[in-house]
């Protein structure tokens, strides 16, 4: 069983495409009374057309997540056309705290997956909060700039995204970092393609790409949804997925004390394992200041 603790937009798609998938059966939670069940209804009543039959409730009550597999935390303050994902660290903090220790006391063998902005922070948040290992506490971000940066690629070269292969780690916000030196469409290396100019308007396209997406429709839903979706996919099945997530590194490239998109193997375990690539001193050099960032983030949360 999966649960997901918050029943708004991104919670009730996630929702739906984890049935949809036939990844798992869902448990929505939300402190909302009738939000979580009335999604629940609904998608019970499209379950027909799925061509297999997955269960789907909506409660209010925490311990109904017990024996969940992976809990999925989308609860909090929504990003705004005027506000940033780091406006929404004090309150979110509060409720991702609070929520962790739930987590932890009703499916303290569950995997927990950050969703919640500003993610990076909130996703150490939850680490101390839970007490869980670092392998079952991790956040849904780098993984979603990498399908935005590989959007913006094959649109910028008129090809299938499906065949351009390319990962964003660092923070999910401005200091973003798209791994230009391991980017390639069906095996080409984009610098092949791309003069660097143009694959700079490509990356800028991809920092600030949430924000045309909440300017224009009031939030991001479905990009978000499907991040999840390919996360929890490659744990449950244990497919071992290489990707990229915010993760509690323990000296792995030269980083600890806080929670970073970096690149990651996916499995049955939840964070099998960081992959470390070989970075350039630029590269580096941005890394450290990604995670000097968030930490500054986390120390700045008080009373949580």
């Amino acid at each position: 069983m999966i649960s997901i603790i918050g029943a708004g937009k991104v919670g009730s798609a996630c929702a739906l495409n984890m049935i949809r998938m036939n990844i798992a059966d869902v448990t929505l939670v939300d402190v909302q009374g009738g939000l979580a069940e009335g999604e629940a209804l609904d998608m019970r009543h499209a379950s027909p057309s799925f061509g297999f039959d997955r269960v789907v409730k909506g409660t209010t009550r925490f311990e109904d997540i017990a024996g969940s597999e992976i809990v999925i935390v989308t609860a909090g303050y929504p990003r705004k056309p005027d506000t940033s994902r780091r406006d929404l660290a004090q309150g979110n903090a509060r409720i991702v705290s609070s929520v962790a220790q739930e987590i932890a006391r009703y499916a303290p063998e569950s995997v927990i997956l950050m969703v919640t902005n500003p993610v990076d922070a909130m996703t150490y948040i939850a680490y101390r909060k839970s007490g869980f290992p670092r392998s079952r506490v991790l956040g849904m971000g780098g993984i979603l700039d990498s399908l935005r940066y590989r959007t913006s690629l094959a649109s910028e070269l008129n090809v299938s995204s499906e065949d351009v292969q390319g990962l964003v780690i660092g923070e999910h916000g401005d200091l973003m970092i798209p791994l230009t030196e391991y980017t390639a469409v069906s095996g080409i290396p984009v610098k092949k393609l791309l003069k660097p100019e143009r694959l700079g308007e490509v990356i800028e396209r991809t920092r600030f790409s949430a924000m045309d997406v909440i300017k224009l429709k009031g939030a991001t839903v479905h990009a978000p949804a499907s991040a999840v979706s390919m996360m929890v996919e490659s744990i449950v099945k244990g497919r071992n997925r290489l990707t990229v997530a915010s993760v509690i590194p323990e000296g792995e490239y030269g980083l600890k004390d806080v929670s970073i998109g970096l690149p990651v193997v996916l499995g049955r375990k939840g964070v099998e394992k960081i992959v470390e690539l070989e970075l350039d001193s630029d590269m580096k050099r941005r890394l450290v200041e990604a995670a000097s960032s968030i930490q500054s983030v986390i120390s700045q949360i008080q009373q949580v």
